[in-house]
């Protein structure tokens, strides 16, 4: 994706990524090259959660701390179940991974209340794995001030340099300017994206609006998109980040209308005008790329084209990117971790300074590298 520096010093890296959605565990093998400037992404999967795991994963905000950290146990333990298959047939034709990053998934996420927190016991799986594991991405950004997300972007920043901006429409959609269309690097949680769209379409029966079939044969009903426009967090200046629970308020206005269709047409357009009414901070034009489950809503990414401001250009990767983005960006900042390089941008998260995060399990001896970011 960048400049060939694999040299002889490239390692495979393991990521995963299990998002807001609370719809499964993705899974990412990179290769990295020796100054991190080289991502190679190699093989991707994901794995479903089946109801009952869903159904946990949702209400861990709710949970006292002695559930949660039964559950931690419990969710690790499929996690190891999940990785294992996989790891047998990559290793056969890629070699054995060197390092894990285990994006663990998120308890609560408080910035400036309680903090941040992620369940995954990183420790346990680098001693069932029998290689190291960085986990406890957010927590070092948030100490220093920060908002501790979104992380993606320093990753965006070297996979995709070509771009003026990244979107990844996961649950919720997050945006990432790059120089020249930023002066630094810029990056914030921008709306609520598949968490509105899949609840609706459980209003429906299903898990999602498969295509955004059932939005592009609903009616947008102005009243509810004004109200949606009112949501206060869109008033608050980057930097700044969501969790599920932020989300209460879209939730309820989408809730009140009375086909679920006509709802899931309001969210999509309110989605799409959003996003492009947040590009208006940018200082010039570009490609933009889109990842995340939202870019298969050929409905979303129909309206988000045609909100587009003037100059703008819609970029889709290879599906492999655009399902696995996200765990191949754990595992980079997992080597950049274990290299004690930055892994978030004070000119993202709002910290004090760019901050080196993850903590480390088990023995990791880096290679000789040169820091370049």
């Amino acid at each position: 994706m960048a400049m060939n520096d694999r040299g002889d010093k490239s390692i495979l890296v393991l990521g995963t990524m299990s998002g807001t959605s609370c719809d499964g565990l993705d899974l990412a093998l990179c290769r990295i090259g020796q100054r991190g400037l080289t991502i190679e992404l190699l093989e991707t999967a994901s794995k479903a959660y089946s109801m009952e795991w869903t159904g946990s994963l949702q209400c861990l905000a709710d949970m006292e701390p002695v559930a949660v950290h039964r559950l931690e146990a419990e969710w690790t333990a499929w996690v190891l179940t999940a990785i294992r298959p996989h790891l047998d047939a990559w290793s056969d034709r890629h070699g054995f991974p060197d390092l894990l990053g285990f994006s663990g998934h998120t308890w609560y996420h408080e910035p400036g209340g309680r903090g941040t927190a992620a369940i995954g016991d990183g420790g346990w799986l680098a001693e069932r794995l029998g290689i190291p594991v960085v986990a406890d991405y957010r927590s070092a950004d948030v100490a220093a001030g920060g908002q501790g997300a979104p992380l993606v972007p320093l990753f965006d920043a070297v996979a995709f340099s070509e771009q003026a901006c990244c979107i990844n429409l996961g649950g919720i959609a997050n945006l990432t300017l790059l120089p020249p269309a930023s002066k630094a690097v810029m990056a914030w949680d921008v709306a609520g994206c598949n968490l509105l769209l899949n609840r609706q379409a459980q209003r429906r029966g299903r898990a999602c609006d498969e295509g955004g079939q059932w939005a592009a044969a609903g009616a947008v009903v102005p009243k509810a998109l004004q109200a949606l426009d009112q949501w206060a967090f869109l008033d608050k200046a980057p930097p700044k980040s969501l969790a599920a629970e932020d989300l209460a308020a879209l939730h309820g206005i989408l809730d009140a209308i009375g086909r679920p269709e006509d709802a899931l047409a309001t969210a999509v357009e309110w989605i799409a005008g959003t996003l492009a009414d947040a590009l208006k901070l940018a200082a010039s034009s570009g490609s933009v790329t889109i990842t995340g489950g939202g870019a298969h809503n050929l409905f979303l990414m129909e309206r988000i084209g045609f909100h587009l401001p003037e100059g703008w250009s819609v970029h889709v990767p290879a599906r492999p990117w655009v399902d696995g983005k996200e765990a191949a960006a754990f595992a980079w900042l997992a080597w950049r971790t274990a290299h004690r390089m930055p892994t978030s941008l004070a000119s993202v998260t709002g910290a004090s300074t760019d901050v080196c995060g993850g903590k480390l399990f088990g023995n990791f001896a880096p290679t000789g590298y040169e820091s370049v970011l």
